[in-house]
């Protein structure tokens, strides 16, 4: 069994509370996210990951946010895709912490050297998943293949039938991804560093872009390979609570960290299986409490302002939200709701506007202290639900 299907089997097997959807977004792009669910290694843990790719002057570019909420205040975590080690991030002094990739990094971006829709996405701390989901593939492009046709700028990926690549003189790279971009010539002939999966686990070889698209590696940052370039850090020696996969539900046994990921598991750290943690996460009532709720966060710096909105106990459906502070105000577009709960944030801040966010003004949050009240409010415009909060200042 590949790497890869190991991984998707003890997601899916953790992760039974993770729903996932495709969002709307602008003509020319495309956009996903999924919630990332807690294994048990840290119950009260929260995340998602949002995905964004359009076109920009004819090449496909990606954007990838993770954001985690509820975990240890500033302690360090690792972000892998399918297995592979992509990056990291750190928790503030809430618990809250948020990573952002990019095909084409700049600033603080990491990395994003891989399609991540339709893989597994992993947070983990010292060599324990804490949270986990699968960012789903709304792609629509079955039954095409990577086409390759020629530009002034560089060969340029496009999902195209077999027959229509042959007729435009392409080159047919096989089914895949256009993401990153697998066309030869240019910087795509450089060699990448490249996580080729392997049952034995990830091993990084010196590829081109394009070879390492073919053999469904993950390009990650770095010059050449050194040890532990692919795989994420080992916890300590000795057993650790290993999440099997079973016809009836996860099982918790002891073993080594090798022989957790042998087996296809989801290591969870050091401790003991009993009360079995491998059943944290799961779902067992779809009974909902009689009154949403709605919790407001935000952040105020001198050159920004960011709020989120979170709703659950919610009934299915779409919900926007609407925010005030001083005299300044702003609604969200609507979303859907995952599982219970809908999540919608503002930020003034480009990078998370592009990733999803509702367009704000950096000076939007206002007072002594700062503060913004927030209205969650169903397809109707009625209010569902409200809170105030009182906003961090940086």
């Amino acid at each position: 069994m590949t790497l890869t299907r190991r991984i998707h089997l003890a997601t899916i097997a953790l992760a039974a509370i993770t729903f996932s959807m495709g969002i709307a977004a602008p003509v020319g792009a495309t956009s996903a996210r999924s919630t990332l669910a807690p294994t048990g290694a840290d119950p009260d843990a929260s995340g998602r990951a949002v995905m964004r790719a359009k076109r920009k002057n004819g090449a496909l570019q990606g954007q990838l946010l993770v954001t985690a909420k509820k975990v240890d205040a500033r302690a360090e975590f690792e972000i892998t895709i399918d297995g592979v080690r992509v990056g990291t991030l750190t928790a503030n002094r809430r618990g809250s912490a948020r990573a952002r990739f990019r095909t084409n990094p700049r600033g603080a971006d990491q990395l994003l050297g891989v399609d991540p829709r339709g893989r597994a996405l992993a947070i983990l701390r010292s060599g324990a998943v804490v949270l986990a989901g699968v960012l789903p593939d709304d792609s629509s492009t079955a039954g095409d293949v990577r086409c390759c046709l020629p530009d002034d700028s560089g060969p340029e990926c496009e999902d195209r039938t077999a027959a229509e690549c042959a007729a435009a003189g392409g080159i047919d790279q096989g089914p895949g991804s256009c993401l990153p971009n697998p066309c030869s010539g240019g910087p795509a002939s450089d060699d990448v560093v490249c996580c080729v999966p392997d049952d034995s686990g990830p091993e990084c070889e010196d590829r081109t872009a394009a070879q390492c698209a073919s053999e469904g590696g993950v390009r990650v940052a770095g010059a050449s390979c050194a040890a532990g370039t692919c795989a994420p850090t080992a916890p300590p020696d000795g057993d650790v609570r290993c999440c099997l996969p079973d016809d009836s539900g996860p099982e918790c046994e002891d073993r080594t960290a090798a022989e957790c990921a042998a087996g296809g598991g989801v290591n969870l750290g050091a401790g003991s299986c009993v009360p079995n943690p491998c059943l944290g996460g799961v779902v067992t009532t779809t009974t909902l409490p009689s009154a949403p709720l709605v919790r407001v966060t935000c952040e105020k710096r001198n050159d920004r302002s960011r709020v989120s909105v979170n709703g659950k106990n919610l009934a299915g459906g779409s919900y926007h939200a609407h925010i005030t502070s001083g005299g300044s105000s702003a609604t969200s577009d609507p979303a859907p709701t995952i599982g219970d709960e809908v999540e919608l944030d503002f930020d003034s801040d480009p990078g998370d506007i592009a990733a999803g966010a509702t367009p704000i003004p950096a000076g939007f949050i206002a007072g002594a202290p700062p503060a913004v009240t927030g209205e969650l409010r169903d397809a109707g415009d009625a209010v569902v639900a409200s809170a105030t909060a009182t906003c961090e200042a940086k």
